[in-house]
Order: structure tokens, then sequence, then C-alpha cells
């Protein structure tokens, strides 16, 4: 039978280790022959060429009778084959290789995403297969088909650049009809539409046969025919607008990936743009807040040192008492009736009222010092 070139091949490495274990048992090679039931006069002779590897590809025969003579154990077995074992399938080492050749002349950055994609792609596939084992097999993926796989993948990026673009200004139109629970829904039924477009179909019936299934699906979500509209024309447009660029078509090879240095761009969908966008105006309002606070704290701290008020139930008083005033400072100002009513109740309570009403005014004053790094409006009201 021909050995391939990833074929397992018995190293001098390994005959070593069946040398020392051998050793360990304190048996010479004769001895060892004798052991195997090979008691022929030149019986030692393969054994010798055995350990120093000279015999490339032995059969699982004569290394089980070696074996078996040295009374090897399971962790001996281990042990010798361990290194072998642990190394990925063949088709994986080649794609791998192959893999490795078309992104080396990369910026590291892009090699370590891209790698990191294709690794969660490899994942989850075999979390698949190993979850549903009654389905068909998956087919052992080539080194060509894993190279294309990501060359691919920045065809699908450059779309997608297209696509979430045209998305995101669609559901800008549509904030008020669409929920911010449902965004996420319509953004992949809008994809959907966008997928049947792109795909070819030998008959046009069967494109207007997936359309029409998305438009129910859409329906039966609840989404009014206007929704509908707005998001067809979004994919509609994306596709239109790849198919006039030549973008649509665009089939990259190696060369062309690696001339264009791995710049797939990296696409922000569309729903989570809007949600970042949302977010951001309370991000601010919440680190100019966090900043008015400890501003605040400091004076506070600051007097209650020079007073020597020091003991911990006293600070805390105080610290509580701010963290009641700071909120109606934000919501109505520092001048306001809600600010006098807290003041008011809380400082007779305190161990000294003037002292405390002289701490509300030095709270107060440090607010307003400090209240223009807040939000326009809060700023105005403070």
């Amino acid at each position: 039978m021909k050995h391939s070139r990833t074929t397992f091949a018995f190293t001098p490495e390994l005959g070593a280790k069946l040398r020392a274990l051998r050793r360990q048992r304190n048996l010479s090679l004769r001895g060892l022959a004798v052991m195997m039931g090979r008691g022929s006069p030149g019986a030692f002779v393969p054994l010798a060429r055995l350990e120093r590897g000279d015999i490339k590809h032995p059969s699982v025969g004569l290394l089980l009778d070696y074996l078996r003579a040295c009374r090897a154990g399971p962790q001996d077995v281990a042990a010798l084959f361990a290194a072998y074992l642990s190394l990925p399938p063949v088709p994986t080492t080649k794609s791998d290789a192959a893999v490795k050749k078309l992104l080396e002349v990369l910026p590291e950055k892009e090699q370590r995403a891209i790698l990191a994609w294709d690794k969660g792609i490899t994942k989850a596939r075999e979390e698949r297969a190993a979850a549903e084992p009654g389905r068909k097999k998956p087919r052992v993926e080539t080194a060509q088909q894993r190279v294309i796989r990501i060359v691919w993948s920045f065809v699908h990026a450059n779309w997608s650049e297209v696509l979430e673009q045209k998305l995101y200004e669609a559901m800008l139109k549509l904030k008020d009809d669409v929920p911010k629970s449902e965004r996420r829904l319509a953004c992949e039924l809008a994809r959907r539409f966008f997928g049947v477009l792109t795909r070819y179909y030998a008959n046009p019936a069967r494109r207007q046969g997936a359309l029409g299934r998305i438009e129910r699906r859409a329906a039966e979500a609840g989404f009014s025919e206007e929704t509908v509209a707005t998001l067809i024309e979004a994919a509609t447009q994306s596709y239109n607008q790849l198919l006039l660029s030549g973008r649509l078509d665009w089939e990259p090879t190696q060369e062309e990936v690696i001339r264009r240095r791995g710049q797939a761009p990296k696409v922000l969908k569309a729903e989570a743009r809007l949600d970042i966008e949302e977010a951001r105006p309370v991000s601010e309002q919440n680190r100019a807040y966090s900043l008015v606070q400890s501003m605040v704290f400091l004076a506070v701290n600051a007097k209650l040192d020079e007073q020597k008020l020091d003991h911990y139930y006293v600070k805390r008083h105080y610290h509580d008492w701010v963290d009641r005033l700071l909120p109606i400072a934000l919501a109505h100002g520092t001048g306001s009736p809600e600010w006098q009513t807290e003041v008011d109740a809380t400082a007779p309570r305190l161990h000294n009222e003037t002292f405390a009403r002289a701490m509300a005014v030095l709270a107060a004053e440090t607010f307003n010092l400090w209240a223009k790094r807040l939000p326009s409006r809060q700023a105005q009201r403070a």
C-alpha cells in the first residue's frame, strides 16, 4: 500500500521512547524478541531498526507485540502516541496552511480578525452536527473550500455595507411605526428580502414565491403594509446600487483579497446603530452627573474634615442627605421649593441645624458651579 506524505510515520523520537520503556523493564533486544515469541537468531534486528526509527511505517501487530512484551500500561501507550493524536485531521492541517498563505501579507490585526471569524464558523458547524446526530453527516471541508469561504466573506461584507446603510435610513422613517422590541425582526425581514433578490433563480416565479412568503411572514408578525413596503424598498435600493456599481458581480480571487489588504468593512447592523444613538445622550448625561456628584461630595467632605466631624455616622448622615438633594437639584434646581422643603425637613434632625443649612448652601453652590457640564436643558434648570 502506498503511503501519503500525511500518513503517520514512526520517528526516531518515538523509537527512543520505546527504547526507554524496554530498558525500564531491564530487557535486552534479544530478551525482548524472546518475550515477543520471536526466538529465531536474528529476530532482534527489526526491533533495533524500529528503535532507531528506520522503519517508517511499522505494522500495528509489531508495535502491539513490543508494548505487550514490555508490560506497557495504557498510560505508556497514551504517552507514546499523544503528540501525534493531538494533531488536527489532515484536511484541517492543509486548510490551516492554505489560509495562512492567503493571509500572510495582511496586517496582523486583520489576520486575527479573519482567523477568529473562521474559527467561529467552523466551531458552529461542528456543534450543529453534534446536536443533530440523526441528520445527514456534514461534508468534510477541503482547503480550497475553506479559502473560498474566507474570500467570500469580503464579498458579503461589501454587500452588507450598502444594505445596512439603506436599512438604517428606512428604520429612521419607521421609528414611530416599529416599536423598539420589533426592530430586530423588521431588519431581519429586510435582509431576507435582500437575500432573495441577490440569489440566482432559474425560474422567476420561484423568486416571486419566496418574496411572497416573506411578506406573509411580516403580516403575521403584525407589520403594516406601509412598513413592509418600506423594508422592501430598502432591500431593492441596495440591490440596484450594487448592480449598477458592479459590486454585485465581483468574484474576488485570492490575489485581489491580498491586494485589498483584507479590508472587509466592519458592518454595524442597522438596529444596533439605532440603539447606540438612542443610548448616547443617556450615557453622556450619566458621565456628566457623576462628575458633578463627585465635586459636591468632595466639597462636603472637605468641610466635614475641617470641622473634625469625621465620625462614621455623622459623615454617613450627610452623605445620605446629599444623595437626596442632588436628584432634586437635577430635576428642579437648587432654588426650587422642592429643594427648600428637603432642607427644612432634614437640617433640624442633623447634629447642628445651622451647620447643616450651611452645608446645604455649599452643596447648592458647588452643584451650580459644575452644572454647566450637564446637558443644556438640565444646566438651565439648575
